[in-house]
């Protein structure tokens, strides 16, 4: 498929992106880091669902560029999702779970492969999907020292082999514990930054969103485990 560096960097690392957007009352005080962790989990555990706008920052630290896009994008638990690219091209990021498609309408190419190869272990984008857990995944510690008025940043580093993540950082609303930027870095120093922003939770999305039938005429790779001719792999 056709695209920039950027470009292809940008889509694969939306799968080890991770949110938790939800409220929880009153303002945090004197908090301990595992306080809220377990704070942060346990908003994001009560919702089946969520769907946001995004902009994203993807930069390739050897061509020294920046690019950014911008779009939509829905999760489902468990592990469905959808990220909808407007800007600067269109592009489509679907999974039902099982199935990964990455559609370019531009190229008329669509990249069909098995969740589980595209998303190795418990990378932050299967907590987003309902599957995983913050303590058990990653070692946490403060990115920056917390100081009464400033939002919480965290440094999170994979306590197992997560493909080409290297570190995820958080940045934590310190009054409701809304993940207010995430950022991935990987081991060859490539970052990814998404901000959340018209945040809906527990809207009706159906099933049917995250799947994804190739239109006549588009072109289907397929990468081994994948499901016949690109269909839902329910």
């Amino acid at each position: 498929m056709k695209g920039t560096a950027g470009a292809k960097t940008g889509g694969m690392a939306v799968l080890f992106l991770m949110m938790c957007l939800w409220p929880a009352p009153g303002r945090s005080q004197s908090l301990s880091l595992d306080e809220i962790l377990t704070k942060v989990q346990q908003q994001y555990d009560t919702h089946a669902n969520f769907r946001a706008h995004f902009v994203q920052e993807s930069m390739v630290k050897s061509l020294g560029k920046k690019q950014t896009s911008e779009g939509t994008v829905s999760f489902k638990k468990p592990g469905k999702m959808r990220w909808t690219y407007h800007k600067p091209f269109k592009q489509e990021i679907i999974s039902d779970g099982k199935t990964l498609w990455t559609y370019r309408p531009e190229d008329k190419q669509v990249m069909v492969s098995h969740m589980s190869q595209a998303v190795q272990g418990k990378v932050p984008s299967t907590f987003l999907a309902g599957l995983g857990n913050l303590k058990l995944d990653f070692q946490v510690r403060w990115g920056k020292e917390p100081s009464p008025k400033e939002d919480y940043f965290l440094e999170l580093t994979p306590n197992e082999f997560q493909g080409s993540l290297e570190k995820l950082f958080l940045l934590i609303d310190r009054e409701n514990f809304r993940i207010l930027q995430a950022k991935i870095q990987d081991v060859m120093g490539n970052t990814t930054q998404i901000r959340f922003s018209k945040i809906q939770f527990d809207h009706r999305l159906s099933d049917s969103l995250f799947t994804f039938t190739p239109p006549p005429g588009v072109e289907v790779f397929k990468l081994p485990g994948a499901s016949p001719a690109g269909q839902s792999g329910k």
